[in-house]
């Protein structure tokens, strides 16, 4: 599965959320729109206040849908996730930007600016595999 995946911490209650009448994938990370009250495909673009608010979509929806179901973002959960590049322990506690819906940005620069999520782990293979654990930061920016 692509996107964000709970890898452990509490099993959330979905709720549901006004969408643009967009497809979204089972795991899309979606971020808050505060001009148009509805959630949508999360970017680069994407700060922390803008995640609180968004989630994890529970499930995918075709386009011309109006409602998503999502998982809210938990700070405490820990979320298996792509990368742009392959894994490596030194990123570890790095802030990480979201490049789209389903990656995060493992440039092995700490991003204080954009970061919205913190490398705790990685997956599979460290240098091979391009997977990792992250939690997302609390905070606003």
């Amino acid at each position: 599965m692509a996107g964000f995946k709970r890898y452990s911490g509490p099993d959330l209650a979905n709720e549901t959320r006004t969408i643009d009448s967009v497809a979204v994938a089972q795991g899309d990370l979606m971020m808050a729109d505060r001009t148009t009250g509805t959630v949508v495909a999360a970017t680069n673009a994407g700060t922390v206040t803008l995640m609180h608010g968004g989630g994890i979509a529970a499930k995918a929806v075709a386009s011309g849908a109006t409602e998503l179901e999502i998982t809210p973002i938990d700070l405490n959960t820990v979320y298996e996730v792509e990368s742009t590049n392959v894994s490596n322990a030194s990123h570890r506690y790095m802030r990480m930007e979201v490049t789209d819906t389903n990656t995060v940005n493992n440039s092995g620069t700490d991003d204080g600016t954009n970061g919205v999520v913190y490398q705790v782990g990685e997956l599979g293979t460290v240098g091979t595999d391009s997977r990792i654990l992250v939690k997302f930061l609390p905070g606003l920016t």
